[in-house]
């Protein structure tokens, strides 16, 4: 039998070693944030190849996404999974650049598959967000960027969504 066949417990194991609850509030966030990073995979396959640079810009926030996760699940205590700024930032210029011609009131998705996979990442990206602020109420994080970013992550979708509309 492999590691990957397991009994089920109702639990499950973090990576640092502590087995909580899989209905434990920081297991629904990462839940979300897993279900998160497989929707940016699908948006990512649907976009045009010759768009390498919105490819690339996704894929770079699939791995900080796993970052998060990781940081989450050894329960704040490595620091090498702790955001600097800089993914914000850079959200935050990508979010100006995709914004400068775009209407700001609610979209109504469905215009072509890939601008409709694109706001179902936005509205998992917002629910994550919202677990990840009932998580640091059960127990602070260490790093409020986290916060920050998943904020800025679905402003960035909203504008991506208005871009393929």
């Amino acid at each position: 039998m492999n590691g990957i066949n397991t009994e089920y417990s109702g639990m499950t194991m973090r990576l640092s070693g502590q087995k909580v609850s899989k209905n434990d509030i920081s297991i629904h966030f990462e839940g979300a944030a897993d279900e998160l990073n497989a929707h940016l995979g699908l948006v990512k396959a649907m976009i045009l190849k010759e768009d390498t640079q919105t490819r690339q810009f996704i894929e770079k926030i699939q791995s900080n996404l796993v970052k998060l996760m990781a940081y989450m699940s050894s329960d704040g205590q490595n620091d090498e999974y702790l955001f600097t700024g800089d993914e914000i930032a850079a959200l935050e210029r990508e979010t100006v650049k995709l914004s400068e011609n775009i209407p700001q009131c609610f979209q109504l998705p469905g215009a072509n598959v890939v601008e409709a996979q694109i706001h179902v990442a936005r509205t998992v990206a917002r629910r994550a967000e919202r677990l990840l602020a009932a998580v640091n109420e059960k127990q602070p994080l260490s790093c409020p960027k986290f916060g920050a970013y998943l904020n800025e992550l679905s402003n960035y979708l909203f504008a991506l969504a208005a871009k393929y509309n």
